[in-house]
């Protein structure tokens, strides 16, 4: 049973992390210096999350420095559920086809006030660094709280 838990704990890399303070506009600027975003702090952990005043189809980037190789990754955002009501969001890669690759849902038994990872699987042929944060739906509230936003490989050992 350790061999297996051993196994499974290998069986992906994190590739890149970024805090989730670290977005970016769409003109480069930061988010966070522009207002954009607001920070709070969360069961001793620093979070971030897009404002309730961000339009519908606005979106936010991280820029990951070393860029994700080609094949299949997982992107995974790492939020906390509040309970609170949020805006939908929809992930996309930077550069790639304009179509989502899946959406910000905290899911339902999440616990409350903890790091809950959402995880959006990723097949691209080039290689890429641009994760795309952008609002889906029209309503004036804001997205989840954010820790990091994270690139994961598969173990290719």
């Amino acid at each position: 049973m350790l061999l297996l838990t051993c196994a499974l704990t290998r069986a992906e890399t994190v590739h890149q992390s970024l805090d989730g303070s670290a977005a970016h506009l769409g003109e480069g600027g930061k988010a966070l210096a522009a207002g954009v975003l607001e920070t709070r702090t969360i069961a001793h952990t620093e979070v971030a999350r897009i404002g309730a005043a961000m339009n519908q189809w606005g979106f936010v980037t991280y820029w990951m420095g070393r860029p994700t190789p080609p094949g299949r990754a997982v992107i995974r955002v790492t939020v906390f559920n509040t309970g609170e009501k949020v805006a939908l969001y929809s992930v996309y890669i930077a550069g790639a086809a304009n179509t989502p690759l899946g959406n910000l849902t905290i899911p339902a038994d999440a616990p409350k006030n903890r790091p809950v990872n959402i995880d959006i699987p990723v097949d691209q042929e080039k290689e890429w660094s641009g994760v795309i944060l952008k609002k889906f739906s029209p309503d004036p509230l804001p997205g989840p709280w954010i820790q990091a936003v994270s690139v994961v490989l598969p173990d290719t050992r």
